[in-house]
């Protein structure tokens, strides 16, 4: 089954998509993932997160808010870098205050990319890369897929 234009996303409480709905201005999708860097995933580029000894080591933690029309279709994102965890929490927290009449629920959105602080963010077709040919959708950076029956549920 080919990937539809609108992509189901399931409100999960406490899970990878807890902060996920509408607002008073359309549709967001909100979170907190260590970013992982364009060409990773890809095959192509080097890593451009290293220590001391120049090993390669995890990126950095993003707050990320993704925004949308009633429709799906994307408006503009946020994303932040944090050194750690409870900060970029912190930050998404303050991106979710500022939005009007928030309802947390299922949502549906078309796909959508931004590469931003060498990270790729958004909900992009992989069709090509499965094994089966069947329809994938992966939402990055956090690693998420979502397959038929497109009813919401994902794969992480």
């Amino acid at each position: 089954m080919p990937v539809p234009e609108l992509i189901p996303i399931s409100y999960e409480p406490d899970y990878h998509t807890d902060t996920i709905g509408a607002h008073a201005g359309g549709l967001f999708f909100g979170g907190v993932c260590r970013g992982w860097p364009v060409g990773v995933h890809e095959e192509v580029g080097e890593w451009p997160w290293r220590d001391e000894n120049g090993e390669p080591m995890p990126g950095p933690w993003f707050a990320i808010l993704h925004l949308f029309d009633r429709d799906g279709r994307h408006l503009g994102s946020e994303i932040s870098p944090f050194v750690d965890g409870a900060e970029a929490e912190q930050a998404l927290q303050r991106m979710l205050a500022r939005l009007q009449d928030v309802e947390y629920r299922d949502i549906a959105v078309r796909l959508f990319r931004v590469d931003a602080h060498d990270c790729i963010f958004g909900l992009v077709d992989e069709t090509d890369k499965a094994e089966d040919g069947d329809g994938h959708v992966e939402y990055y950076p956090n690693h998420i897929g979502f397959y038929e029956p497109w009813d919401g549920s994902y794969d992480t």
